[in-house]
């Protein structure tokens, strides 16, 4: 009996390491090459958003009320520099804050130097209270200085760097 089963035994064992199943098993499946990496090519087909998708959804042009109210300041500083536009963004840290942000342009400044960056309170489209907020702002505007203020407004409240 143990002739038979020993029988049995080789046949099937050979069929198992002649199979073409071994040599699968035997073969790498990775094989690595010692290549340069090469470049991934990002699909043509995403469209890309335009430029005005791109900014900050919380980003609005400041009102002229905030533009005429910072250059009132500025003229006051020295009547040659200006203000053209800017941009404002109502800040979630407090209640009625926007941080508005505008070049000034002047002599010297015509392409424009900045931004500045001032807290107005109010409605964007009824400034109250300005407060100057960096060092343009502070340097370019006789504002009192946001971070002096019991609300210690700074850049790093929310809405300040967005302006920008």
């Amino acid at each position: 009996m143990g002739k038979i089963i020993f029988i049995l035994i080789i046949p099937i064992l050979f069929a198992c390491i002649s199979s073409p199943a071994t040599s699968i098993i035997a073969t790498p499946i990775i094989q690595i090459q010692d290549t340069e990496p090469t470049a991934i090519t990002p699909p043509t087909n995403i469209p890309i958003p335009p430029a005005t998708e791109i900014k900050s959804s919380r980003c609005v042009t400041a009102s002229n009320e905030q533009i005429e109210a910072i250059r009132a300041g500025i003229k006051d500083i020295a009547e040659s520099n200006d203000v053209k536009s800017g941009w404002a963004v109502k800040s979630y840290d407090f209640e009625k804050v926007w941080f508005v942000a505008v070049k000034i342009f002047g002599p010297g400044m015509e392409n424009g130097t900045g931004p500045g960056l001032w807290a107005i309170t109010g409605d964007i489209n009824n400034p109250g209270m300005i407060l100057a907020v960096d060092g343009f702002a502070k340097e370019f505007s006789p504002y009192p200085d946001a971070g002096k203020t019991d609300a210690a407004i700074t850049i790093t409240d929310d809405g300040a760097k967005e302006a920008y």
